[in-house]
């Protein structure tokens, strides 16, 4: 690329000129730093030739971005198929095929990379911070300037770049494990708490040599300047010790922190994505499943995990207590396989006992979310003996269940306190045959009890280790099958396509839901123009909601083509499709929060004029007026302190607020009085902007009438379909002959 009005050019390594990418317009000095992150992914974006989805990025990052820092950007490049890694380069040891990649400054102020120049020894960078194009600096005071974190983006894998890509990247983030990939990326923390175990163990041997020491040579030589030398040392060695294990637990917590922030949002972010019929145990069966992870997180930020590599450094231990006190050194040495056994034979039982108390604490949690929830029905009903019935039925079994389970714990704990007990004595018994034999020493014997305990020291807890070694295994086992589930965003292509319309179109669509055995909708074939109101009427179980699950891509069809603005539904990104379709279910949420927080939950950025609007249309706005908090009113745990009209209508104006190019309102006005009903059917007449297009599934004939549409289910197929005056009058005309032929 040319230089642009002196504010550099872009040169490959050679020095020619390369395509570059360009930013359309200056960026100010005073942009934030995660600004700069979206600039970055624009740029990117625009040089890899993929669409910029900026909604689908913006779904993606979390509320704590701040805090992750540049760990944000990788969490910015999924969305739209970018694949990075980070990694540590020097300038003169990166790639010019990787380029261009992100550097960063010591705040974590991006910079992107766009050209190495060998022959004058400069970088063409983009500095968002500086508010220009590219620019030519030296490479030399760019290296000085910047951190050595480097990430390196690519295009996603495809039948064409996948060779090209595994040259760049050793793994790829499509294909990383949900845990393996982040204890991966921690492992300079394992090396550093392998590193001062190893220490520790090594200073362990400090206090049983001082204690040998002083039996053998001060004592019998009243030594004084030798016993404060050897105290001295000992007290190093000490002090050292406990440095160690200070800084082992320090950077074992700082290591368990990030993988949990890492894995807990990964977590998260999977179950927010599941398709809707792939949730399997319901919500309480999902958030049971994401519970499970603790034992995981537990297991690797645990002393049991310290233990386990405590265990590595046994060998030190005897192989001193072999050159001390010789043949002695077989007693723990044998005793360690025989506490290994009993603790395998333990874990047996206790590993079917895990199994099962897993799945009660699931059924417990079960009873005790659905009584929390429905509360109100189980009073209204005089329930609670029932529900208290089943709470106490599952607790009783949970609690048998781990009787097992402490049993053959506390059988192996107290058979390897016996052992250790054992080894003990075995060492004093042996020791004073040699001691009298003249081959060890009193203080050789006293340092060999202390070894052997500092040999079976990892194995004290080593029941309670495995213990939790099974637990973490079966919830790694579960909660690896619930990441398989599919997701939403799961696409191998990724598409640039918006709903600029709002076309439907149903191409003989057939749907079942899952254990069905009679089709939700069959054979459906419809077609809905830009801006077009239509009605949906139908009998409870007639499809109406099917439809507008199918709209929404909350479910796919079975058979059949699904077709928005002329393109097969499953071509459109979810969130994309899901900011131009908007879907109001029959029982909408409201959460825990204020009712500004629920309005801004699908527009963070909606301003107050916007948020009027909408309450307005949803015939909300009086109530709000009325309302001394106004929005800053809480709703409540699921809007519990709203009333049923008020909760729908809170919903239907979070909905106006994103300013869909299509409207599916399923039952919006079931909830209401016929007051509110009447101001929203209304403001709904006088909703004839013609970009917008309005399906609204409704029972009620006064909603369906100020459709121009009307279109008739029942089973699952369309009975009727046309004007809404011409339906209307037909359905009357039915009713009526009905009527008719009752009464004679």
């Amino acid at each position: 690329m040319a230089k642009r009005d002196g504010e550099g050019s872009e040169l490959s390594q050679d020095g020619s000129p390369t395509p570059a990418p360009e930013i359309t317009a200056p960026v100010s000095p005073q942009t934030t730093t995660h600004n700069r992150y979206m600039l970055i992914v624009e740029i990117l974006c625009r040089h890899h030739s993929v669409s910029f989805a900026k909604a689908a990025i913006e779904k993606s990052i979390p509320d704590n971005y701040e805090q992750m820092g540049k760990h944000i950007l990788p969490r910015l490049l999924e969305p739209v198929a970018l694949q990075s890694q980070f990694v540590k380069r020097r300038l003169s040891e990166i790639d010019p095929i990787v380029l261009p990649c992100i550097c960063f400054k010591k705040d974590d102020a991006p910079i992107l990379l766009v050209a190495l120049n060998s022959k004058n020894k400069t970088v063409t960078i983009v500095d968002l911070e500086q508010g220009k194009f590219t620019q030519e600096v030296s490479a030399k005071g760019f290296q000085k300037e910047i951190i050595r974190d480097i990430l390196l983006v690519t295009p996603g894998v495809d039948a064409t770049t996948s060779r090209a890509n595994e040259d760049v990247f050793e793994t790829t983030r499509r294909n990383e494990h949900w845990l393996w990939a982040p204890l991966r990326q921690n492992w300079s923390s394992w090396f550093q708490i392998i590193l001062a175990a190893l220490g520790i163990n090594i200073f362990g041997l400090a206090l049983p040599i001082f204690v040998m020491n002083v039996y053998d040579r001060v004592i019998p030589n009243l030594a004084m300047v030798t016993l404060w030398t050897l105290a001295i040392g000992v007290g190093l060695a000490l002090m050292l010790d406990l440095l160690l294990k200070l800084i082992r637990g320090n950077v074992l917590e700082l290591a368990g922190r990030r993988i949990d922030m890492k894995i807990a949002a990964t977590l998260f972010q999977h179950a927010m994505d599941i398709k809707l019929l792939s949730r399997k145990g319901g919500a309480s069966g999902i958030a049971s499943q994401i519970r499970d992870f603790e034992s995981v997180r537990d297991f690797f930020t645990s002393s049991s995990f310290i233990a386990l590599i405590d265990l590595l450094f046994i060998g030190i231990f005897v192989f001193v207590l072999w050159v001390i006190v010789g043949p002695i050194a077989a007693v723990p040495l044998l005793a360690v396989p025989l506490v290994m056994v009993i603790a395998l034979i333990a874990q047996v039982p206790i590993g079917s006992s895990i199994e099962k108390s897993q799945q009660l604490a699931a059924k417990r949690h079960l009873v005790l979310i659905e009584s929390l929830l429905g509360i109100e029905t189980i009073k209204s009903l005089n329930g609670e003996p029932v529900m208290q019935r089943e709470w106490e039925n599952a607790v009783a079994a949970s609690s048998r269940i781990s009787g097992k389970t402490r049993f053959w714990s506390n059988f192996a704990m107290n058979s390897t306190m016996l052992i250790q007990q054992g080894v003990s004595v075995t060492i004093l018994l042996w020791g004073v045959y040699l001691v009298a034999d003249g081959r060890i020493t009193v203080g050789g014997l006293i340092a060999a009890n202390i070894l052997a305990g500092r040999v079976l020291a990892p194995l004290g807890n080593i029941c309670q280790t495995l213990v939790r070694a099974q637990q973490a295994l079966k919830s790694l086992s579960a909660i690896s099958s619930f990441m398989a589930l599919p997701g939403d965003t799961q696409q191998a292509i990724p598409s640039s396509l918006k709903v600029r319309h709002g076309m439907l179109e149903f191409k003989n669509v057939s749907f079942t839901y899952p254990g069905a055995k009679v089709k939700a909708l069959d054979g459906v074939n419809l077609k809905i123009g830009a801006g077009e109101r239509v009605g949906i009427l139908g009998r409870v179980g007639s499809g109406k909601t099917t439809l507008g699950k199918l709209v929404s891509a909350m479910i796919s069809p079975d058979e059949g083509l699904l077709l928005v603005d002329d393109h097969e539904i499953q071509q459109y990104n979810t969130s994309v499709l899901r900011q131009g379709i908007g879907y109001l279910p029959q029982d909408p949420e409201l959460f825990t929060g204020t009712i500004r927080e629920n309005l801004l939950l699908g527009y963070p950025n909606a301003n107050d004029d916007e948020i009027n609007q909408a309450l307005i249309l949803a015939g909300m706005d009086y109530f709000i007026q009325e309302n001394p908090e106004g929005l800053n009113q809480h709703v409540g745990e699921k809007g519990s302190k709203l009333s049923g009209g008020q909760r729908q209508a809170i919903a239907l104006a979070r909905l106006f607020l994103r300013k869909p190019k299509l409207l599916f309102l399923d039952e919006p006005t079931n909830a209401m009085d016929n007051v509110t009903e009447s101001d929203v059917i209304q403001k709904l007449a006088g909703f004839r902007d013609a970009h917008v297009g309005l399906i609204v599934s409704t029972h009620r004939h006064s909603l369906a009438a100020s459709m121009d549409r009307l279109i008739i289910l029942d089973k699952g197929r369309i009975l009727a379909d046309g004007p809404a005056k011409q339906i209307l009058a037909q359905l009357t005309s039915n009713q009526k002959s009905s009527v008719k032929k009752d009464g004679s």
